[in-house]
């Protein structure tokens, strides 16, 4: 079984991603996705540790972001010096340019990353409430026109209203008048406590789940209702700050991340069409994993590109399930408004919820309620190569 049928030799010769990144061929990118698009104009936020800019893999594809977690950067450094760079890694996987000591390609080489430091190293450094951090980082990746939001990191409760602090929900509601698709990791611990895990829990957030390179669900991926699609979560390397290499990566972070790039080549390919449409796409064209459909593994299936950037080829029905616009609407049928005043700005506590310098599993603990917001943990179990 394949996401798609693989046919002739690649298309994109200058860019040539490395053997162990085996979701290009899954995809086909280079005959079916990357003649249609590359991601050229489209701006992919990337809310994490910040990102190492200097890594030559990353050549010109970071933008001046902004730090909301205390850390008085622009974005442009990565703060996880525990762990290896875990925004670096994130980076690398949505816009790799190639080149540097991995040779890693990214999915969507000609999109913008916009750095966010939302967080620093592997325990929060502040003790501010940590969902302003994100919540002003969403605000201002949207309000510096990122269409595309990446949040590769998750903790809560499943107490929390929603599953969602109320400044959160406000925020994802903010972005998504704004047009803004939201794509975060569902979490890796589905081999123990499996609790919901926020962002990716939040009404309006598409959650990803992870499948390996057999097509089957990642052993450690969270299983929830919420999670809406699945992608890539182990098989290759991560690319970490200075330019660091470890294999034995895996995590529902980079599946995230994979997804990230994934929306900019569709709203590269599709400018005018609507993040609520974009995501629509992605659910409908999905490649089934498990069954019944949707289940709480991988959601709809394994995206496929080539099929969700290509409505002409690929027509979907108007009334097709949109189950992450549909549990937002209902939210906000019951807030009955849309969005909330700005969030201060304020420093945060970290967390993650994927690809570490060889593997993220799951830390003794989880996310805990503070008073208004969430204490994020990375989830974290590595053995470096």
């Amino acid at each position: 079984m394949a996401l798609v049928v693989v046919t002739a030799s690649p298309a994109s010769a200058e860019l040539q991603p490395r053997k162990d990144e085996w979701w290009f061929s899954s995809w086909d990118v280079q005959n079916s996705v990357w003649p249609l698009s590359k991601g050229a104009g489209v701006t992919v936020a990337l809310l994490d540790t910040g990102v190492d800019a200097r890594v030559p893999e990353l050549s010109g594809a970071i933008l001046k972001g902004a730090d909301t977690a205390g850390g008085k950067t622009d974005g442009r450094k990565d703060l996880d010096t525990k762990l290896g760079g875990h925004g670096t890694s994130m980076a690398v996987m949505i816009a790799g340019q190639g080149g540097g000591k991995s040779g890693y390609v990214g999915i969507a080489p000609e999109a913008k990353i916009l750095p966010v430091s939302v967080m620093v190293d592997d325990v929060w450094t502040s003790d501010m409430n940590p969902t302003d951090a994100v919540a002003n980082g969403i605000r201002f990746a949207v309000d510096k026109g990122a269409k595309v939001i990446n949040l590769s990191f998750g903790g809560g409760s499943a107490e929390i209203p929603h599953q969602c602090p109320k400044k959160l929900l406000d925020t994802v509601a903010y972005a998504l008048a704004h047009d803004a698709v939201l794509v975060s990791s569902s979490g890796n611990d589905g081999k123990t406590i499996n609790s919901p895990e926020a962002p990716g829990s939040c009404p309006g957030v598409v959650a990803v789940g992870g499948i390996n390179s057999g097509l089957r669900p990642w052993e450690k991926t969270q299983r929830q209702p919420y999670v809406a699609v699945a992608a890539p979560a182990s098989g290759s390397v991560f690319v970490g700050r200075d330019d660091k290499i470890y294999s034995g990566a895996e995590g529902t972070s980079g599946a995230a991340a994979l997804v990230s790039g994934a929306v900019a080549l569709v709203r590269a390919r599709n400018p005018s069409m609507s993040g609520r449409t974009v995501v629509q796409r992605l659910i409908a064209t999905a490649l089934p994993i498990n069954k019944p459909v949707p289940d709480e593994a991988t959601g709809y299936g394994a995206i496929r590109i080539a099929r969700a950037m290509d409505p002409g080829k690929y027509p979907v029905p108007a009334d097709a399930p949109n189950p992450v616009y549909e549990r937002f609407d209902r939210w906000r049928g019951t807030a009955g408004k849309t969005a909330a005043p700005a969030a201060s700005t304020t420093e945060a506590r970290k967390a993650g919820s994927g690809t570490s310098p060889a593997v993220y599993g799951a830390v003794a603990g989880v996310g805990v309620l503070l008073v208004g917001g969430l204490a994020f943990l990375w989830r974290r179990a590595r053995s470096r190569g």
